[in-house]
């Protein structure tokens, strides 16, 4: 085969076409065989991008016993029967949910779509018609039903912030549910995938029956692309994209794995590539950020605010898989949202306390994530951005920290923010950021049995220590570095040293003072 003509399925999730187009295919079939035998009530989270809707339409296409769309793969080698069984298919994703109405009628249209493809009707409330259906279509072919419902919590997030509306979705859909589990006997397996998972108290408490295999290691890689199915399915055209590139195929394969790899969605197993990111690489034959721009982070920026959320916690923040898979208190903690929206992910377990540690996946995520927080916190009145990201550095590399911190004067006086629910939390975000786009080598929150230093920035050639006080004096913040010795674990560091201490004025909203002693 030529790789050059390789069809990458980029945006194309209907299992058929891909395999009847010849499109690029990672074979998932396997996984599929041990699914629909492992357990009759099925729920998956993933993040968005990461090939749920392929997946569910590879089910469709299984339990309506389309038998040549797998020959040649793996699933061939398991399944000796072939059932054609009524297949119920909902995807909630293609509507924009600002009412209760909205839903309702999205949902009513993919009724009409199964009574007029099985010869069926049913009158009532959403609620009541799935249920009539359900036992029609039984009766009717002699076989029990497959419901699939993909992206069941678009409705949801789309009114996250609207209680009230929120409350209603949730209603309706979890009466919804309770059909299908009401309807025990007439069902052969059902699924649902989403972004996020909500307790059972929630939306579930209508079908809490679900075996939810999102953190299942049997189920890790059952969306994705492990290392193994990279480096097996993708070598030649890893070497064809390194070849337009113009750079050696080792140095492909790092980026793709820099750039792409680190998800992992068990305590156990391979890392996993996002399939949409390499897929559109390889198509697109360039190194770009492709998730994430696809992704609005407006929904993430308000929690950040609303929830007074500091953003150094994020790397190395910790959860027990109860917290992990379970959104419905998200007042209080929001950080299960960004682990199933792709935000962040398993970097570690420790088996002693019962723990997830999360991160960044990969370098993708990461870099845009910071890019984002940019655009919001330094957008300046004029709706621009005002982050010269080049100077920064400069001044720091060239032991100028006068310069350093008048820029940042600058930048933080010209910046408007939408959101600010507590100026010091607020502070300490923008501060964040800084630090991380700088490119350097910058530790923040710095935790010593003195206390806690705001920031240190460390270069070949010098050393940064920095605290920041609020509405006080750049006074007190240089006298807080020398009585907590905040210095002294660099006492033996042949480099430039440099304490700073500087205010910052919450009326003013940017430094209005600092001291700079070279020590």
């Amino acid at each position: 085969m030529d790789v050059r003509k390789i069809k990458y399925p980029v945006g194309i999730q209907t299992f058929s076409e891909i395999i009847t187009e010849k499109y690029f295919y990672v074979d998932k079939t396997a996984l599929v065989y041990q699914l629909v035998n492992d357990s009759k009530y099925i729920f998956l989270s993933r993040p968005r991008r990461f090939g749920k809707s392929l997946l569910m339409s590879t089910l469709e296409a299984y339990f309506k016993g389309m038998r040549e769309l797998f020959t040649g793969l793996d699933i061939m080698k398991l399944e000796n029967e072939w059932y054609v069984y009524p297949v119920f298919c909902f995807d909630l994703s293609g509507e924009n949910y600002t009412s209760v109405e909205r839903m309702i009628e999205h949902i009513k249209a993919y009724l009409d779509m199964i009574e007029e493809d099985y010869g069926l009707k049913a009158e009532g409330s959403i609620s009541t018609r799935m249920q009539l259906l359900l036992r029609q279509a039984y009766r009717k072919y002699g076989k029990r039903v497959v419901v699939l419902v993909d992206e069941y919590d678009k409705p949801i997030l789309d009114c996250i912030h609207s209680a009230s509306l929120n409350e209603s979705l949730k209603n309706e859909l979890r009466a919804f549910y309770s059909a299908i589990k009401a309807s025990d006997e007439y069902i052969r397996f059902t699924m649902l995938t989403g972004i996020t998972k909500f307790g059972k108290v929630s939306i579930f408490s209508g079908l809490n029956n679900l075996l939810d295999i999102s953190l299942l290691p049997a189920y890790n890689a059952i969306c994705g692309i492990t290392q193994r199915e990279f480096q097996e399915k993708f070598k030649e055209p890893v070497k064809i994209f390194a070849h337009s590139l113009n750079i050696h195929p080792d140095k492909a394969w790092s980026r793709f794995k820099t750039l792409y790899d680190g998800y992992h969605f068990s305590h156990t197993g391979d890392f996993i590539y996002n399939p949409f990111s390499v897929l559109s690489a390889l198509k697109i034959e360039q190194f770009k950020n492709y998730w994430y721009e696809t992704a609005s982070p407006t929904f993430l920026i308000k929690l950040i605010e609303s929830h007074s959320y500091s953003l150094d916690k994020l790397e190395g923040a910790r959860r027990r898989e109860s917290q992990l898979g379970n959104i419905t208190d998200i007042d209080n903690d929001f950080v299960p949202l960004l682990y199933q929206s792709g935000y962040l992910t398993i970097k570690d377990y420790d088996f002693s306390s019962d723990e997830y540690v999360l991160g960044f996946p990969n370098l993708e995520v990461r870099k845009a994530f910071w890019e984002s927080m940019v655009d919001h916190f330094f957008r300046n009145r004029n709706g621009g951005s005002e982050f010269d990201i080049n100077r920064f550095p400069h001044d720091i590399n060239s032991g100028n920290p006068e310069g350093f911190m008048s820029r940042l004067q600058s930048l933080f006086a010209d910046t408007s923010s939408e959101y600010e629910f507590n100026k010091e939390i607020h502070f300490q975000n923008m501060m964040a950021t800084v630090a991380k786009m700088l490119g350097l080598t910058v530790r923040t929150e710095v935790h010593s049995s003195a206390g806690r230093c705001d920031m240190q920035i460390l270069t070949p050639q010098y050393i940064y220590i920095f605290e920041f006080k609020i509405d006080s004096s750049a006074t007190d913040a240089l006298s807080q570095i020398k009585k907590r010795g905040y210095a002294e674990p660099f006492g033996a560091d042949s480099r430039s040293k440099f304490i700073i201490g500087a205010n910052f004025s919450s009326a003013s909203r940017t430094f209005t003072d600092w001291i700079i002693e070279s020590i």
